[in-house]
């Protein structure tokens, strides 16, 4: 099933993950009656024909949020459920010009994608023909056999969601719990203050006897809960511990790195100060 773009690994309990260009891992779940993608990546290729060789049930897309590399690939497909705050934040993102830049920061990355991605087709792209349908805190999508509950965790970006399976414990992250890096250093229209990704932690935490194994979006998986404790706990340090932080600078903005354990949260001068005031 794998492709030069993307490689599928089995999970267990009917679950995959299709990752994307060595970076963004898309979570396919499959239950007796449907089956769900969570996250689109990129969508430097049509990834459809890896899911139907894993199952032909019915497939719901849902996306984590409206980040380009978590919803750009929803123009392969019709429907896409994402939460109301994060679809002009996927609007934005939807240009020739981020796609370009990503692109060239990849191929930088993994000379050997050169040639695999249809460059003019996805630039010349869009993900405004998709039917988009609203998700929130709570609900549940029901595969058959398998129940995958929406949480709502704001911080990286406003509209951040998770899903939870509520018979085994497994938790579908997207970018809010992770040993990936964190971004937090966009404009606050489209990322959240620290101390609603501080909230979102503590919410977490209060169901963590409900949580097994954590499956986030980038870096390694599955990860185990206490990650959890530890992103608090690296937000509550930038407060004291942020004056050696060093410079982060990237295709899409600059920040400053904080290094916490083996945490690593990249902020911007402006969310540090919000965050600061707020005692």
């Amino acid at each position: 099933m794998d492709t030069l773009i993307n490689k599928v690994y089995e999970l267990g309990n009917n679950n995959y993950c299709i990752k994307e260009a060595d970076s963004t891992s898309c979570y396919l779940l499959v239950g007796k009656e449907k089956a769900l993608l969570f996250d689109t990546a990129y969508g430097y290729e049509d990834i459809r024909p890896i899911i139907q060789q894993i199952t032909d049930l019915p497939l719901v897309v849902v996306n984590s949020h409206g980040d380009p590399d978590h919803a750009l690939g929803n123009y392969w497909f019709d429907e896409v459920f994402i939460h109301e705050l994060d679809l002009g934040k996927l609007f934005q993102n939807d240009n020739p010009d981020i796609k370009k830049k990503a692109i060239d920061y990849r191929l930088n990355k993994k000379p050997e994608l050169q040639g695999a991605i249809d460059e003019p087709s996805y630039l010349a792209s869009t993900i405004k023909h998709v039917n988009y349908r609203f998700v929130r805190e709570g609900d549940v999508f029901d595969l058959g056999q398998k129940s995958l509950e929406v949480i709502h965790l704001p911080g990286h970006s406003y509209g951040c969601i998770a899903l939870l399976d509520q018979d085994n414990g497994d938790l579908f992250s997207g970018d809010m719990v992770t040993k990936h890096n964190i971004w937090y250093f966009l404009t606050n229209d489209e990322q959240a203050p620290f101390n609603m990704a501080y909230a979102a932690y503590d919410k977490l935490l209060r169901r963590k006897d409900e949580i097994g194994d954590i499956y986030p979006a980038h870096g390694p998986f599955p990860i185990q809960s206490d990650i959890i404790t530890q992103l608090k706990k690296a937000l509550a340090d930038i407060k004291v511990n942020h004056q050696q932080d060093e410079l982060f600078e990237s295709f899409v903005g600059n920040g400053y790195k904080h290094y916490y354990k083996d945490t690593l949260i990249i902020y911007s001068k402006e969310r540090l100060q919000e965050f600061i005031e707020e005692d």
